[in-house]
């Protein structure tokens, strides 16, 4: 399949703000149940009653799996919130690296990308060395 590199038209970067704002509240509805199911009154209760060291490790250990899932949706906000900044100034769609017109498909599976596949890959590829 080829690539669809080019400037958006207007409807389309419409369509991908909305899309953006969609999932914007899809994650903030997410990271709200996260915290009342894991950090709720229960949880709460569980502080209050710590009986020994292995009940607090795992008090511990909860807290950093909700702050870990925490922190992943933070990044997955902020993008977004970029994202929606670049629509509003113009610059929606093209690579912060390169330059270039990010791919149409890429958009279209995650609308808040901000570099190409190319320079995405390259970026992870000089990671892992």
């Amino acid at each position: 399949m080829a690539k669809t590199r080019r400037p958006l038209k207007p409807e389309e970067i419409q369509a991908f703000k909305e899309e953006i704002l969609k999932k914007k509240e899809e994650f903030w509805n997410q990271i709200k149940q996260d915290l009342m199911e894991r950090v709720g009154k229960e949880y709460q209760d569980l502080i209050n009653t710590v009986k020994d060291e292995e009940e607090l490790a795992q008090i511990d250990l909860n807290e950093e799996t909700v702050l870990g899932v925490l922190e992943t949706r933070k990044k997955e906000l902020e993008a977004m919130s970029q994202a929606l900044w670049r629509i509003d100034h113009g610059e929606f769609g093209k690579c912060l690296q390169c330059g270039q017109w990010i791919c149409l498909e890429r958009l279209q599976v995650r609308p808040w990308a901000v570099f190409c596949l190319e320079c995405k890959e390259e970026m992870e590829r000089l990671e892992k060395v």
